[in-house]
């Protein structure tokens, strides 16, 4: 299988699981929440949002995101963090850009982020209604996350773009 199938073959398995996630879970646990956006969706909430969303939850959707979301999601975060280390390394290899290749750990520390973040969300929904030191941490790495996660995208924008006018070029 070529380079480039691989790469596909990795796309389509990591925006498989992504899709299970925005087609099943996300809006399983948005029947728990009475509107309210759960914590990867919000770049900012302070501890009052963070409390509410966790009465809103109550036990069953807390149950839920513990175990069917979290889990799922901490896969989809190694397929991720895999799936575009890879395509930006293609990328920076095919364009020749050494200096760059820098920006092909952005999706991994995004990735890094985002389990960190995972992991507060269990402790704190494990251990509500007490509330966890840990709560006042899920705003800072999600932040982080998000900041990650926008200069990959950036990344992978104008680099994809570049291989695909190198591409045309030759043709």
């Amino acid at each position: 299988m070529s380079k480039r199938n691989k790469l596909f073959l990795y796309l389509f398995v990591t925006m498989s699981v992504y899709a299970l996630m925005l087609g099943v879970t996300l809006p399983e646990l948005h029947s728990y929440t009475n509107g309210m956006a759960l914590f990867d969706e919000k770049p900012v909430f302070d501890q009052k949002y963070t409390i509410r969303l966790l009465e809103y939850l109550g036990e069953e959707g807390g149950v839920y995101y513990q175990y069917r979301q979290i889990p799922l999601d901490m896969f989809y975060i190694v397929l991720f963090a895999f799936t575009y280390h890879q395509i930006l390394h293609h990328f920076t290899y095919t364009l020749n850009l050494h200096k760059w290749r820098f920006v092909i750990w952005l999706p991994v520390i995004a990735a890094v982020f985002d389990f960190l973040e995972n992991v507060c969300i269990f402790w704190v929904l494990h251990s509500f209604p007490q509330i966890s030191t840990l709560i006042s941490l899920i705003p800072y790495l999600t932040a982080l996350k998000m900041t990650f996660g926008v200069l990959y995208l950036a990344a992978f924008v104008i680099l994809g773009v570049m291989v695909l006018l190198r591409c045309l070029r030759k043709t």
